[in-house]
């Protein structure tokens, strides 16, 4: 019996011990990394600056290349990146520029990739009149409950221009 008595404040003893460790090991293991951006959606935005077809593949700034329409058509699983893209008066924090049905306004419009070979500027090497390219530009529906798309206007002089119109066109980026 006095042995019971002598060892049972230890046993209590490290029992609590334990326990309590597992508590705090507990916490700690399970609570979430503290985050710089929890948003980890890859990167896109449209050059606020302006370039021929011949200087599209190096407008982008470094850690990004001249986007495909395939890799920024769903703009969804993106994060535009207003600080160094182009904005108009109503994208919003974290939105591209777009442009509304039959609108003139061509803020938004920029140079993108699209895996056809009469759309490229002679691979993206002209800037001649004589050679043309293809615009993206997100489109916002002109039907309430439609989401925006990401339209393709080919046939651009790599110049920028068509039918005499100077259109000033960004360079559409996507995150490396």
């Amino acid at each position: 019996m006095n042995t019971i008595k002598k060892v049972a404040p230890a046993a209590l003893a490290l029992t609590l011990l334990f326990v309590g460790d597992s508590v705090l090991t507990y916490k700690d293991a399970h609570a979430s990394p503290p985050s710089k951006n929890p948003d980890t959606r890859r990167v896109f935005y449209l050059t606020k600056d302006t370039f021929t077809g011949s200087q599209a593949l190096t407008a982008c700034t470094t850690g990004f290349h001249m986007a495909s329409i395939w890799e920024v058509k769903d703009t969804a699983f993106l994060r535009y990146d207003s600080t160094v893209g182009r904005t108009t008066g109503d994208s919003g924090p974290g939105g591209p520029p777009a442009a509304a049905a039959n609108s003139s306004d061509y803020t938004a419009i920029g140079w993108i990739r699209t895996g056809a070979s009469e759309s490229t500027c002679r691979n993206w090497t002209s800037s001649s009149p004589a050679d043309s390219g293809s615009f993206g530009l997100p489109f916002v529906a002109p039907t309430e409950g439609l989401p925006a798309t990401f339209f393709v206007i080919p046939g651009v002089l790599c110049d920028g221009t068509s039918s005499g119109t100077q259109y000033n066109p960004g360079v559409w980026c996507v995150q490396d």
